[in-house]
């Protein structure tokens, strides 16, 4: 018979682990206890020396108070991504709701997962809720994903053939109608299935490649406009431009050549990042301008995350302006700033003519 006082070497695995990071003892011991009431098994830190020691990639959700004597949450938060890329958090704070929304968009620029915010004083039930959906999110099982490899390890394994282009409806909410559509390329890998452009378009701008990404999307969109009925019935038809194909003089010559033989310039759209470049960079206008001048209709592509917005609008011929979907997606009842944002945007982009 063991001895009951033995310690066994191997832990056992009693739950998901969540570290309360707070410099009020009374919060921590409060948070933990209705953590551990939901099944997490939970620690805190109050000092700047536990915290220190404590912080890091052992735990599976740390929550963190923004407010901290002697340091502030974010130069933790720092400290946490340097640690743990990727960890999930709760961000705990009295601050106004603008304070925390920069907090939050600090943290997943970072590379956290931000599971939640905790307003302070804290309410029992809505503590206990959102503790609830943090487990959830944890032992959530995702056994049947698989990980794909960093997409810089395999961007050279990318040929023409597995790239292919899907068609998002543009509709009228007004009408419902459907006369537009936003050609999507998708990279379809022979092991790892679709990947998304936000994840290779990135990998082949690094290596020089985007331009022939941007020609190749060109001649299938127009090949299919020629060929494929739903797609040949479009008024109008968007393509995506990274903003280092405005720093190549032939980009207007080699769209007209290519789009122009499945339908006028003036029934194509080309979407541009909206982080083009700070200023006026003068190749880019020059790209832009003559783009203009040829008819082909130009988006300002996810207004509203990019810098130097309203310089790009004074002299950049844009004759459309889509609001990025950050803006757009957010629950007003959450978030009326956003709202404001966009009633101001689309004010703005009706007194432009867009």
């Amino acid at each position: 018979m063991s001895d009951p006082r033995t310690i066994p070497d191997t832990p056992v695995d009693l739950g998901p682990r969540l570290l309360v990071v707070d410099d009020e003892p009374a919060i921590c011991e409060l948070i933990t206890d209705i953590a551990n009431m939901v099944g997490f098994v939970s620690q805190s830190a109050s000092t700047m020396d536990e915290i220190d020691r404590m912080l890091g990639a052992d735990f599976d959700v740390t929550v963190l108070d923004l407010a901290l004597v002697g340091s502030d949450g974010i130069a933790v938060m720092r400290t946490l991504a340097s640690r743990a890329p990727g960890a999930r958090v709760v961000l705990a704070s009295g601050a106004s709701e603008r304070i925390i929304a920069s907090a939050t968009r600090v943290a997943q620029l970072y590379g956290l997962q931000v599971l939640g915010t905790m307003p302070k004083p804290l309410g029992l039930s809505s503590l206990r809720a959102l503790l609830r959906d943090c487990r959830e999110a944890v032992v959530k099982p995702v056994t049947t994903l698989r990980r794909r490899p960093d997409v810089n390890t395999i961007i050279d394994e990318l040929s023409p053939d597995q790239l292919h282009v899907l068609y998002q409806p543009i509709a009228n909410v007004a009408d419902g109608t459907v006369r537009s559509a936003e050609a999507l390329v998708r990279w379809r890998h022979p092991e790892h299935g679709l990947i998304p452009p936000d994840e290779f378009v990135p990998a082949l701008e690094r290596q020089g490649r985007q331009h022939d990404l941007l020609l190749h999307v060109a001649e299938q969109v127009a090949q299919d406009r020629m060929s494929v009925p739903g797609v040949a019935d479009l008024e109008d038809v968007s393509i995506n431009v990274s903003a280092l194909d405005l720093n190549v003089p032939e980009t207007p010559d080699e769209l007209a050549a290519i789009l122009g033989k499945a339908a006028p310039p003036s029934a194509w759209t080309l979407e541009v990042t909206e982080t083009v470049a700070d200023g006026v960079a003068v190749t880019a206008l020059d790209v832009m301008t003559r783009l203009g001048l040829a008819q082909f209709k130009l988006a300002i592509d996810d207004y509203g995350t990019g810098s130097s917005t309203l310089d790009r609008l004074r002299w950049y011929p844009f004759t459309t302006l889509k609001i990025d979907r950050e803006f757009v997606s957010a629950n007003p009842m959450h978030n009326l700033n956003d709202w404001i944002i966009v009633e101001n945007a689309v004010s703005l982009g009706h007194q432009l003519g867009l």
